[in-house]
């Protein structure tokens, strides 16, 4: 990255089949603006009760959870390490927990990105009216261009 550039592009992954298509885009974004890149993936938060569910006390504990999370961070790690060699852009793995939306926004701001780039899955009229849409909130509260990248199941 240049002397004169500054800021960076932010790709939102969430290890679906359709992550490669948004970070295809997101380095095509960084490319040309000769920026860095960083990929960020928002890992959900801890259960209001931790540790405690009626059924498997396992799936809750704050052990398995950070046995996740220090999964999903090394995976993050090396998708960057390997893009960064292949690539030539200077990426940076991110992970952080808390609501989707929210997070990426603070995100935009602390890293001072320039663009955003996540996916959409598309969902119906119901679905996007009883669980929203984190495509929708990034969108409508960004201050930086939003590019959305179509992850529609076939």
């Amino acid at each position: 990255m240049s002397e004169s550039a500054s800021g960076t592009v932010i790709a939102s992954v969430d290890f679906s089949d359709h992550g490669e298509r948004i970070l295809r885009e997101a380095l095509l974004i960084a490319r040309a603006a000769d920026r860095s890149l960083h990929i960020i993936h928002v890992a959900g938060g801890e259960p209001i009760l931790a540790g405690y569910d009626k059924e498997d006390l396992s799936n809750f504990t704050r052990n398995a959870r950070a046995g996740e999370l220090t999964k999903e961070h090394a995976r993050v790690r090396e998708l960057a390490a390997k893009l960064t060699t292949t690539t030539g852009v200077d990426v940076h793995p991110l992970v952080l927990m808390g609501p989707t939306a929210e997070t990426l926004l603070e995100a935009i701001e602390e890293l001072h990105a320039t663009h955003i780039v996540l996916g959409t899955h598309g969902h119906g009229g119901m679905h996007h009216l009883l669980f929203g849409s984190v495509a929708e909130e990034v969108v409508r509260r960004s201050q930086v261009p939003v590019v959305l990248v179509p992850v529609v199941k076939r």
